[in-house]
């Protein structure tokens, strides 16, 4: 089981693919690029080019567009996947958790030529495999891609950009949310979403609890000028817009936040 971190910093534990499912995934594609080019080389001869002078040269560019043209399609229209990792339940993704896109599989596909063909034949890419920590190959580590088990079953966490509270702007600038970790973030996220299932007392005694504890961890010590809740929000959104300012999911439309004290 290896951890990645998504977009908004939600950490998730994946069980990344070892040597043997990736070899018979591997297979089973290595058997259809096989048929592609048996049924491209009857097509050829059928037409007649294989009996004129460019045969050589059709038949090179066949193999080419096969081999370097199967796995970035595949992995480009089918999300990270392949017929045969799809077979075997796998996946490839970023670093990140995100879906790959077409640079990613070309330069997994580019990558993958090394890991192949490289003498001796495959064994580079299983010692890679075998060697790297999150079991990633050549083509792995030019693309920052990892390749895990497909958790289809999986509900994973919303996307939620959480906002500022109106009038707190000037104040949640002075936070540097550096030292935060992803698992005080999980925390914190965790209760700023759940709050309102908790009586009054709990809601505050937690959030008192969870923002004096990012205060401590931020060496921040404006904690007492706010509400616990309207800290934790600050707190929240400085490490969001830090860390992740090009990525913005839909907004926490949940209105006006409604800090409430213990009478």
């Amino acid at each position: 089981m290896d951890g990645i971190v998504t977009p908004e910093a939600v950490v998730l534990d994946v069980e990344t693919a070892g040597v043997a499912s990736r070899v018979f995934a591997g297979i089973i594609d290595f058997a259809i690029q096989l048929g592609i080019l048996w049924v491209g080389a009857m097509l050829l001869a059928a037409s007649g080019v294989v009996d004129s002078s460019s045969s050589n040269m059709g038949t090179a560019l066949l193999i080419a567009a096969v081999v370097m043209g199967y796995p970035v399609l595949s992995e480009t229209f089918m999300r990270g996947r392949t017929i045969g990792k799809r077979a075997l339940g796998l996946r490839a993704v970023t670093l990140e958790g995100a879906p790959i896109r077409l640079r990613h599989a070309s330069l997994r596909m580019m990558g993958g030529l090394v890991d192949r063909f490289l003498p001796p034949l495959g064994v580079t890419g299983m010692l890679m495999v075998m060697g790297t920590a999150r079991h990633q190959r050549v083509g792995d580590l030019l693309a920052g891609t990892i390749v895990i088990r497909d958790p289809t079953r999986t509900l994973l966490p919303p996307a939620v950009w959480f906002p500022v509270p109106m009038g707190l702007e000037a104040f949640a600038a002075t936070i540097d949310p550096t030292a935060l970790t992803d698992q005080q973030y999980t925390v914190i996220r965790t209760f700023l979403i759940r709050n309102r299932e908790l009586s009054v007392d709990a809601r505050y005694s937690l959030a008192a609890d969870l923002a004096a504890r990012a205060a401590a961890t931020l060496h921040h010590d404006g904690l007492r000028r706010v509400h616990p809740e309207a800290y934790l929000l600050c707190v929240i959104s400085r490490y969001q817009r830090r860390n992740f300012p090009t990525h913005q999911p839909a907004a926490w439309h949940a209105g006006q936040p409604q800090f409430r004290t213990p009478s």
